[in-house]
């Protein structure tokens, strides 16, 4: 299994969404451009995915947990802890 770190700064420090992370790792597994693998949201809602452990309206942080999916190949789990793992898909 792949993963990447929590990091969620891009160089310019903003601050990476959930499903832009997952793009970037299924790209960088895969060594394609983004334009290459089909959409996210053929495979998630990406707004819904962002939305899962972002905080809530008044600041606090949501409960912990975990979600997985299929997309591109690859089984996708993203944590509350903003870490995204994948693994190869076995046909």
């Amino acid at each position: 299994m792949h993963s990447t770190d929590t990091d969620t700064g891009s160089p310019t420090n903003a601050p990476r969404s959930l499903s832009e992370r997952v793009i970037t790792a299924i790209v960088d597994a895969k060594g394609q451009s983004p334009n290459d693998l089909e959409p996210l949201y053929n495979a998630i809602d990406p707004e819904a995915l962002d939305a899962l452990f972002a905080p809530q309206a008044d600041g606090t942080t949501r409960a912990r947990g975990s979600v997985s999916f299929q997309y591109a190949g690859y089984w996708i789990t993203v944590s509350s802890e903003n870490a995204v793992e994948f693994k190869a898909d076995d046909p």
